[in-house]
C-alpha cells in the first residue's frame, strides 16, 4: 500500500526535551484520497521496524478509512527505518533512543498535520499500533489523551514489566510457545515431548557434535565451535519455534518475514508434523535430529533454496541492526520479564527470571543499567487505568506468546480486552482474508464500533 501514499518528512527535534537545536527527519506516509473535511486522523505510530512493513500490512486502517472519511498517516519510529538521527552511523549516540521521544515526535507531527488540514477542534485522532506499536498507542492515549482521543493497541504486551499490579506471571512467554506447539492449539501429539527433549532436557547439548553439525546440515563455514554447537542449535531452534509463535497465523503470511519470503498457514502446525512421532527414545536420536532440522526448516528454509544451514545468520540480515537498537531499548526501558520454569506448562529449561542478573547482563552488553521500574512509574497499572483511563481497545491473540503479557479483561467500560481464538501476534490489524475466523472478523468489528464511537464523542 505504500504505492498508494505520499512519502514525507518532517523536521524533528533530536531531544525534545532540551532546548538544543539539533534536528533530524522523521518518514512519513500520508494518504488523502479518502479525508473528508471534519474526517477524523488514523494515525500508525511505528515501531521497531521500517514503517513500510506496517504501511503494508495494516488492512484495519485501510479498509476502513473510506467509510469514516479518515486521513491516514504512518509514522516512522526514530532510528528506525531512514528516520536516522545520524545516518552516517545509526547505531550511535543512541541517548535520544526512548519512548518518550518517540511519542514527543508523534504528537508534534500530528500538531503539524492538523494544520496543514485544517483540523478542527472536534476532529479526531485515533492511534493504531501492534505490539510495541500498540504499547506506544496505549501510552500515548494515557499521557496525551488530548492529543489522541482512542487508541486500537494489538497484541501489546503493556504489563510484562516489573512492578505492576497485579504481578504478571514472569514465564508467560515460554508458556505461550509451549502451547503452540500442544494439540489444544492444533499441534501433532509428540510435538511438545520431542521438543522438550531438546529445550527441558538439554538433549542437544550432550550429543557428539559432529553428529549435530550432519544432522542439521549445517553448512562447512559454519564457525560455531564444537564446544558450543550445542546450545548454539538449541537457541537456533528456539528463534525459530518463537517466530513461528508469532506468526502462526491461519494463512499464508509474508509478515514475520518482513515481507522477504511467506510462511505456510498455521506454521508452527506444519512444523509439528516433522515431530509427529514419538521420537524421544535414545534408539530414535537420528530420527529426532532430523525431525528438529525440518521443523526449524520450516522457518529458515522458507525459500526451500537453502542447501545448509548456519546457526548464526538471520533470516533478514537488516535484522542485526534492528536486534542492537530493540537490545539497547529493552536494556535502557523496555525491560521485560523473561522466565522460564520446565513445569507442565513450560517444556524450556529451567530459567526462572532474575532481574538482578538481568540487569547486570544489560550493564556488561549495553554499557547501561535498566530503569527497571520506568513503567510502571510513569504510566501506572491495570488498577490506576481502570480508575483514569479511557478509549483503548487491546487485543490478543490465542496463540500469541506475548498474550500473558497483555491486558485480556475488560477495565472499565471504555477500556476493552478482547482475546480471540486461533489468531497470532496481532492478525486483527492486518487485512480481511477468506481464511478469516469469524472471531477475527468479530474483533475488528468491535475495534471500528469503538472507534466510531470515540469519534462520535469528540464531535459531541
Amino acid at each position: 500500500m505504500v504505492v498508494n501514499c505520499t512519502e514525507a518528512f518532517f523536521e524533528q527535534q533530536m531531544d525534545h526535551f532540551d532546548p538544543s537545536p539539533r534536528t533530524y527527519q522523521q518518514r512519513y506516509f500520508v494518504n488523502d484520497e479518502y479525508y473528508k473535511p471534519n474526517g477524523p486522523m488514523f494515525f500508525y505510530l511505528g515501531n521497531e521496524a521500517d514503517v513500510t512493513l506496517y504501511v503494508n500490512a495494516t488492512g484495519l486502517i485501510w479498509e476502513n478509512a473510506q467509510s469514516f472519511g479518515a486521513l491516514i498517516v504512518f509514522a516512522e519510529h526514530r532510528y528506525y527505518g531512514v528516520s536516522q538521527l545520524f545516518p552516517d552511523d545509526p547505531l550511535s549516540n543512541l541517548q535520544y533512543l526512548s519512548t518518550e521521544q518517540a511519542l514527543m515526535d508523534y504528537v508534534t507531527l500530528i500538531d503539524s498535520l492538523k494544520t496543514t488540514y485544517s483540523f478542527e477542534d472536534t476532529d479526531a485522532v485515533i492511534g493504531f499500533g501492534g505490539s510495541y506499536g500498540g504499547m506506544l498507542a496505549s501510552w500515548a492515549r494515557m499521557k496525551y489523551p488530548h492529543v489522541w482521543d482512542g487508541a486500537i493497541a494489538g497484541s501489546a504486551p503493556i504489563v510484562s514489566f516489573e512492578d505492576m499490579t497485579p504481578d504478571v506471571d514472569p514465564n508467560f512467554y515460554a508458556e505461550g510457545v509451549t502451547y503452540d506447539v500442544t494439540p489444544a492449539a492444533g499441534a501433532s501429539e509428540f510435538c511438545e515431548a520431542n521438543l522438550r527433549k531438546a529445550f527441558a532436557e538439554e538433549a542437544l547439548v550432550g550429543l557428539d557434535a559432529q553428529k549435530v553439525r550432519s544432522a542439521l546440515q549445517l553448512c562447512d563455514d559454519d564457525d560455531t565451535s564444537d564446544e558450543d554447537i550445542g546450545w548454539s542449535a538449541t537457541f537456533w531452534l528456539n528463534e525459530a519455534l518463537s517466530y513461528m509463535a508469532m506468526g502462526n497465523f491461519p494463512y499464508p503470511s509474508t509478515y514475520i518475514l518482513n515481507g522477504d519470503g511467506t510462511l505456510p498457514a498455521f506454521p508452527v502446525r506444519v512444523a509439528c508434523e516433522f515431530l509427529a512421532e514419538d521420537l524421544t527414545g535414545d534408539d530414535k536420536t537420528d530420527e529426532w535430529l532430523a525431525g528438529l532440522s525440518n521443523f526449524a526448516g520450516v522457518y529458515y528454509n522458507y525459500t526451500s533454496e537453502l542447501s545448509c544451514n548456519k546457526l548464526s545468520s538471520p533470516v533478514n540480515p537488516e535484522s542485526e541492526i534492528v536486534n542492537t537498537l530493540w537490545n539497547y531499548q529493552y536494556c535502557s526501558q523496555i525491560f521485560q520479564l523473561f522466565g522460564q520454569a520446565n513445569d507442565e506448562k513450560d517444556m524450556f529449561w529451567d530459567a526462572p527470571w532474575d532481574g538482578d542478573a538481568s540487569a547486570q547482563s544489560c550493564v556488561e552488553s549495553n554499557g547501561i543499567y535498566p530503569d527497571r521500574s520506568h513503567f510502571a512509574l510513569s504510566y501506572g497499572n491495570k488498577v490506576d487505568w481502570a480508575r483514569d483511563a479511557s478509549n483503548i481497545v487491546w487485543s490478543q491473540g490465542e496463540y500469541d506468546p506475548w498474550r500473558g503479557g497483555g491486558v485480556q479483561e475488560d477495565l472499565n467500560d471504555s477500556l476493552i480486552a478482547v482475546v480471540i481464538g486461533e489468531a497470532a501476534h496481532h492478525l486483527d490489524l492486518f487485512f480481511s482474508h477468506e481464511g478469516d475466523t469469524d472471531e477475527v472478523i468479530a474483533a475488528r468489528q468491535l475495534e471500528m464500533k469503538n472507534v466510531q464511537k470515540w469519534i462520535d464523542e469528540k464531535r459531541s
